[in-house]
């Protein structure tokens, strides 16, 4: 009705470890008292956010994360898989492997949804 969908490409176990996250772009980084960091983004809406939102040009959107959410976050750099990530993630907190593939995708799907990291999938 409002648009096309593009249509969602589905990989299996295997291309979704070997895809490498890459974030976004950050502005600024405010670290908080707690631990952790305040990312500071370029707002982008989409679709009918944009038409219905109106937001100003070089509006700014603030996200906090944990210690080790800027850990996982600061890893999201184009060259290292979703498969690296939970290796190094599981050997630095001594987790089993399969909570820290829960752990990490569970993280990185959130962070797609915010629009914050995406995919580089190898063909």
């Amino acid at each position: 009705m409002f648009g096309k969908r593009r249509p969602q490409t589905l990989l299996n176990r295997d291309q979704a470890f070997d895809a490498r996250p890459i974030a976004v772009r950050t502005l600024g980084r405010e670290p908080l008292k707690r631990g952790g960091e305040r990312l500071i983004i370029e707002l982008h809406p989409r679709g009918v956010q944009k038409w219905l939102l109106r937001v100003p040009e070089g509006a700014t959107r603030k996200i906090e994360l944990d210690p080790i959410g800027v850990q996982v976050f600061d890893m999201c750099d184009g060259k290292t898989s979703v498969r690296q990530i939970t290796r190094r993630f599981a050997k630095q907190y001594k987790v089993d492997p399969q909570e820290a593939e829960i752990a990490v995708t569970t993280f990185i799907r959130q962070m797609m949804r915010k629009g914050l990291v995406s995919m580089v999938i190898n063909k």
